[in-house]
């Protein structure tokens, strides 16, 4: 038997990664979230609409909401502290972004009042995608789980107090239902669940399974790379040069030359290089689709 049959209670480094998961989740989802509750700042007007001219309303317009404008600076506001916060951790520059808004009396501070829904996404995106480069190092941090639980907290009760907001479309594997065997099995936490109180669900069938199945059948471990990857987005997702070469099955020359040539985005994080996803994986398609051309011309010849 491996560790992944005989484990079949999660460690703490199980739950850890589980903490780390979800958070990542959310974070991929906040820039939307927040544009979205930005934008009920100022409702729209009631009343007809049929296009019919009429007297000037005598009635006073709608005002601007105020728990909109508190709730969303209040997130800003945190999740640019842990950015200062991390940035001071790991000796590295936070984005203009939190340059900018950063008070002087180095407290977190909201977004400017004349801050758009537009202008919150736009920051809340550069502020996540800084966070989720560094989220795997922050793994392995001391304060990584306090983090991880706060990031949580703070955009689960934003979706509580707003549940019409939009939510973005689940990620999931190439796993297939076990039930009607398309691949659209992906993983979720309730709102109000715990860190392994995740639920597996088709988005087609609608079967669903909770994580007691997975944990007593032994595949915790087996889970925690599978959610690792579903919950990655490849716009902000970077990996290492070691885990790119095992990813795609590429040398190390082939992926410095990527990068010497200039066609490969880098970031480097306390002397670890690391790689943008979707620009890697779209040059290796390109290069993989040229590899099968020439392979087919010469067969042909």
């Amino acid at each position: 038997m491996t560790e992944l049959d005989t484990l079949t209670e999660p460690t703490a480094e199980d739950l850890l990664q589980l903490a780390a998961a979800r958070a990542r989740r959310r974070l991929l989802e906040a820039p939307a979230l927040v544009g979205y509750v930005r934008a009920l700042m100022v409702p729209g007007l009631g009343g007809a609409q049929d296009g019919m001219p009429r007297a000037a309303s005598k009635t006073a317009p709608l005002p601007m909401r105020a728990d909109a404008v508190d709730d969303t600076d209040d997130v800003f506001a945190r999740l640019t502290y842990w950015v200062n916060y991390w940035a001071a951790v790991y000796k590295v520059q936070p984005p203009s972004a939190v340059l900018v808004h950063w008070a002087r009396e180095g407290e977190a501070a909201g977004f400017r009042a004349e801050t758009t829904s537009a202008g919150a996404t736009k920051l809340l995106e550069q502020v996540t995608t800084w966070l989720l480069i560094r989220h795997d190092l922050i793994t392995h941090h001391e304060a990584g789980e306090v983090y991880f639980d706060d990031v949580n907290g703070m955009l689960r009760d934003l979706w509580a107090k707003y549940p019409t907001a939009p939510r973005a479309p689940r990620g999931v594997l190439d796993r297939a239902c076990p039930i009607c065997d398309r691949f659209t099995f992906g993983a979720h936490w309730p709102d109000d669940a715990d860190v392994d109180g995740f639920v597996l669900s088709c988005s087609f069938c609608g079967h669903t399974e909770e994580a007691a199945a997975f944990i007593k059948a032994g595949r915790v471990r087996e889970l925690m790379h599978e959610l690792r990857e579903e919950h990655a987005d490849p716009k902000s997702e970077w990996w290492t040069k070691r885990q790119a070469q095992m990813e795609l099955d590429i040398g190390k020359s082939t992926l410095n030359r990527y990068i010497a040539d200039g066609d490969l985005a880098t970031y480097t994080v306390q002397g670890t290089v690391y790689v943008n996803t979707e620009d890697l994986l779209d040059l290796w398609r390109t290069k993989r689709v040229k590899i099968r051309e020439t392979q087919l011309k010469r067969e042909t010849a």
